[in-house]
């Protein structure tokens, strides 16, 4: 049972708030050898009752002390925005001292009661790929962060635990930490939502048995939730509804949900917006896992009539459809290691990864059609990483939280009408074409996308994640083949995900501008050049501009999938 939240602006009764500016610029001063040394130091002024809880969580100190220590570094002249700043971090500290409670919402026509935040498994395992088998190349490091991650995710109320057969050993790693769980009394099975997802196979019979090997590393009986996994190309459609004498896919999981191994059926997508929604108008699917962000829809961004997803989100509305939200915090802008202009245009109202998980909460409360977001996934490579977004669903029952939000809203929409002009902000997706649709697939909407994040936001980290996907795919792009004998060669999956190239800085892209206004494609060649210029290989070392470096990064370690595979 977790005491109700009360008025949270007033953060103890025993701290003086007027003081935390001097806590934490003395904490800065003493320049103490670690982050987590300068948390203990502020908060043992400031709210000493999380020092006596936490003082050995080394993960949480540290992300405590990288805050305090850039909000000293950028406000330290402005007490008023530094304390308010502050007080921003001594309440999540508050609150994980009095213990979380993750609110649950309906799920759209399944009629599942699930919490707002999904703990995803994309991040916990030892490795992507296909490289490790079984247990005995897991590390016990690793294989007890999961279990962790998990006793972590449920204490905090967190009823939904998210993977798919394409995430390395994460089914695996995942079967093995819930049956030790269940023997133990921890949590019941009947208690979870368990979801995995699967990419498409050319034949049922492949597809079959890739989905029976998820159940048998899964360990168990049932999965509240499926999803066919990557629903990104019309192709696609085709391998569900159309596969002629190799078998529909979606005839299998029909057979699996009749037998009772499988409740709900759904989709994920990194599509562009009108093969979404191909799927979504078949009326076939219960929910719907995409990308759509306050800063953009991800491989979606730049196309479609509307320029991303909104028209889906819709769509799914319109339905009863639950909107499950992919990577809200890394491909919604990389929001746990925020550029500090974003920092600085969000704050001291809420932090960027506060702010982009409630934009989403209350999407029904600010969008025309008043079309809802259900639930939101972290994915999860420590047990820390789930603090922020819990406590940003716990505050969405204070009315300040919606006024925050607005205003923070507010500010970042004058960011980019002052970084590009308001015409272009409205208007700049416009007949933009995307990479299915441009010579040698070149993802002219998804750069130029990039070009307004960056000028409005100084997001070139982000930018550049994305551009150096592009330009993977342009060093194996070959001009002399087919566009699809080209996605072939690089692999049809692969693409799927991350589609697209960059651009050549000796082609004129002129003739691909055809659709869109006029007065925009002088500024549309100038974008490519510009995100070019940032975010190329070639220009990894060139110093960032004022307000585009990391303003802090709240991963304290590198998760293990990112790290050397032991067995490789």
């Amino acid at each position: 049972t977790h005491k109700p939240i009360h008025l949270l602006l007033i953060i103890a009764m025993s701290t003086d708030l007027r003081s935390l500016a001097s806590f934490a610029k003395a904490a800065v001063a003493e320049n103490l050898p670690s982050d987590a040394a300068t948390a203990i130091f502020f908060l043992k002024q400031a709210y000493p009752k999380f020092v006596v809880k936490y003082e050995a969580d080394e993960d949480r100190m540290v992300k405590v002390g990288r805050a305090i220590r850039d909000l000293v570094k950028c406000d330290a002249s402005d007490d008023a925005k530094l304390d308010a700043s502050l007080m921003l971090l001594v309440q999540n500290c508050e609150m994980l001292v009095d213990g979380l409670d993750c609110p649950k919402v309906r799920f759209g026509k399944t009629g599942i009661n699930i919490s707002r935040v999904t703990c995803g498994g994309m991040r916990l395992q030892q490795a992507w790929g296909p490289s490790i088998t079984s247990m005995d190349q897991v590390t016990p490091e690793c294989q007890a962060n999961v279990v962790a991650i998990l006793r972590q995710a449920i204490n905090h109320g967190i009823n939904h635990i998210e993977t798919a057969r394409g995430y390395g050993c994460s089914e695996l790693q995942l079967g093995v930490a819930l049956e030790e769980l269940f023997a133990e009394g921890f949590v019941k099975r009947e208690d979870l939502i368990i979801q995995t997802k699967v990419n498409p196979f050319d034949t049922a019979e492949e597809f079959r048995k890739v989905l029976e090997t998820s159940f048998e590393l899964l360990k168990l009986e049932y999965v509240d939730l499926f999803s066919f996994h990557g629903m990104n190309l019309d192709s696609h459609y085709d391998l569900l509804f159309n596969n002629g004498e190799n078998g529909n896919l979606y005839d299998v999981v029909e057979e699996y949900v009749k037998a009772g191994r499988i409740r709900h059926v759904g989709f994920s997508t990194h599509g562009v917006p009108r093969v979404i929604k191909k799927f979504i108008v078949s009326d076939k699917f219960e929910y719907v896992n995409l990308h759509y962000h306050f800063f953009g829809s991800y491989t979606a961004s730049g196309s479609g009539p509307h320029g991303g997803n909104i028209e889906n989100v819709r769509l799914c509305h319109e339905r009863d459809m639950g909107v499950f939200i992919i990577s809200p915090y890394d491909k919604g802008g990389r929001l746990y290691a925020p550029s500090r202009k974003l920092r600085d245009l969000c704050l001291p109202d809420l932090e960027p990864i506060t702010f982009g998980s409630q934009w989403l909460w209350t999407h029904e409360e600010h969008d025309a059609a008043r079309a809802p977001i259900h639930t939101i996934v972290c994915g999860s490579g420590r047990p820390s990483d789930m603090d922020e977004p819990v406590i940003a669903a716990m505050l969405l029952e204070h009315e300040e939280t919606r006024k925050k939000i607005t205003k923070v809203s507010e500010r970042l929409n004058e960011a980019m009408v002052e970084a590009v002009g308001k015409k272009w902000m409205n208007t700049w997706y416009e007949g933009l074409p995307d990479c299915y649709e441009a010579k040698d697939a070149t993802n002219i909407s998804g750069i130029v996308w990039c070009y307004n994040l960056i000028k409005a936001y100084g997001l070139v980290d982000f930018a550049r994640e994305r551009y150096s996907c592009l330009e993977g795919n342009k060093s194996k792009w070959d001009p002399s083949l087919s566009y699809w004998d080209n996605v072939d060669k690089i692999g049809r999956i692969g693409w799927g995900y991350v589609p697209g190239t960059s651009i050549d800085m000796k082609v004129d892209y002129t003739g691909e501008l055809s659709k869109c206004p006029t007065e925009n494609v002088l500024t549309i060649s100038e974008a490519l050049a510009f995100v070019h210029s940032k975010c190329a290989e070639a220009f990894k070392n060139k110093p960032r501009d004022p307000g585009c470096e990391t303003a802090y990064d709240m991963r304290p370690w590198t998760a293990f999938p990112e790290r050397p595979n032991p067995s490789s």
